[in-house]
């Protein structure tokens, strides 16, 4: 598991959700800082193994926290600071390993050592289940373990902090073999040496269920209104013969498709951002007064940072796709088929990843300009969390900018084509 770690933490106490902050070797990613469960800086570079192990070094002043690592125990580099506000005067710190549960999709999971606890390296089982959550472990050995300051307690003492990971899954063993059983945490010290096995993961929990984002599609009708508005913004003029007036008073045809995709391009902004403005409290509203607020999923107001990207995200979708509508009509100048086109890229692959297998689909909307959708997207994103990200729950495979920036690309390639083209034919 590329995000299995070990390292040393403070923490203000062992239950679920209190502040921290640590320094970690990760199996995949080198050393990292984090605290507070969202936030992650990477430290020196380079994989960490038994051949290449690191020291770690955590210091508290009142209640900033700084990280260091070191390849050697005598040059230290700073990874980072941080302020924990309300930190105890004793806090909880010491040596900890965790391994975050594997994801299985429709598939097999082949045990290659350590990730299925309790099988024999190369028994494959099947999950039967379009998704299950299987724990794994790590183990981590710890030397050179010092501690200065005052320490409240006696000897160390190892404990499980939270709760177990990993829900149960039906597999099919390979005759004669069972399936893994659940791993389970523990440390020992032996000649200064610790040696600490955990299961399970330090970070948010990210679900893969998007309320708000279900909402929202409803904005696909303003969508489709929105792209009919763009080709006949122009198309309307081919089908009355007006367009040679335009071209007439204006020869540089260049000048008047970019002065066209202004307007309609700002015009469709500012209605998306006042409508957008307007259905996000809305939506939030309901969703409180349907108690969704109360379980697990993340619901956004619109004064958050989450919440405004929803909104002035999908003001520029929609003021985008207006644009990519206008250089269709100029392109095909008939209105249905520039409005059919534009909805084949932006709707059906929306339609399509729901229905396809996940590669297709993850595929499809990283290259399509449905790739924008993903602005709508509630769901929050960390770097450092392993979590399943599926078309039809409204998880989009890439980041919600560099979604909109596909779309933008797009518009920009189908303005540069309807350009070329008003240059080179006739009215």
């Amino acid at each position: 598991m590329p995000w299995a770690k070990a390292g040393i933490i403070i923490k203000a106490s062992t239950k679920p959700g209190s502040a921290y902050a640590a320094v970690m070797a990760t199996a995949g990613h080198g050393v990292r800082m984090q605290y507070n469960y969202t936030h992650d800086t990477a430290g020196l570079p380079g994989a960490v193994s038994a051949a290449s192990p690191r020291w770690l070094r955590l210091t508290r002043s009142g209640d900033t926290i700084t990280g260091y690592d070191s390849t050697n125990g005598i040059h230290w580099d700073k990874i980072g600071t941080v302020s924990l506000a309300g930190l105890p005067s004793t806090v909880q710190a010491g040596l900890f390993a965790t391994s975050p549960s594997l994801l299985l999709t429709n598939g097999t999971l082949s045990c290659r050592g350590a990730a299925c606890s309790g099988a024999t390296r190369g028994q494959t089982f099947a999950s039967n289940t379009p998704l299950v959550s299987i724990a794994t472990q790590a183990t981590a050995a710890f030397d050179h373990v010092g501690l200065h300051g005052e320490r409240a307690g006696g000897a160390w003492r190892g404990s499980q902090v939270g709760f177990p990971t990993g829900i149960p899954f039906v597999c099919t063993p390979s005759p004669g073999h069972s399936c893994p059983k659940a791993p389970t945490g523990g440390f020992k010290e032996s000649s200064g040496t610790f040696t600490v096995v955990g299961s399970g993961d330090i970070a948010p929990y990210v679900t893969n269920v998007d309320p708000l984002g279900f909402i929202l599609k409803g904005s696909l009708v303003g969508l489709i209104a929105v792209i009919a508005l763009g080709a006949l913004f122009i198309t309307a003029e081919y089908r009355r013969g007006m367009i040679r007036t335009t071209f007439a008073a204006s020869p540089r045809r260049g000048r008047v498709l970019a002065a066209k995709a202004i307007v309609i391009g700002s015009v469709t902004f500012v209605a998306g951002l006042a409508g957008a403005a307007v259905a996000v409290p809305i939506a939030e509203h309901k969703l409180h007064a349907e108690h969704w607020a109360s379980s697990v999923y993340p619901i956004w107001s619109l004064t958050s940072g989450h919440g405004l990207q929803i909104v002035v995200g999908t003001a520029g979708l929609l003021a985008v796709a207006a644009i990519l509508a206008l250089s269709a009509g100029a392109v095909l100048r008939r209105s249905a088929g520039a409005i059919t086109a534009v909805v084949v890229l932006l709707v059906v692959p929306l339609i399509l990843g729901a229905i396809l297998p996940q590669t297709y689909a993850d595929w499809l909307l990283r290259l399509t300009p449905a790739a924008a959708f993903g602005l709508q997207q509630g769901i929050p994103h960390y770097s450092q969390v392993s979590s399943t990200c599926e078309p039809y729950n409204g998880c989009y495979p890439l980041a919600p900018w560099d979604g909109f920036a596909v779309l933008c690309v797009w518009a920009a390639l189908a303005l540069a084509v309807a350009t070329y083209l008003l240059r080179r034919r006739d009215a």
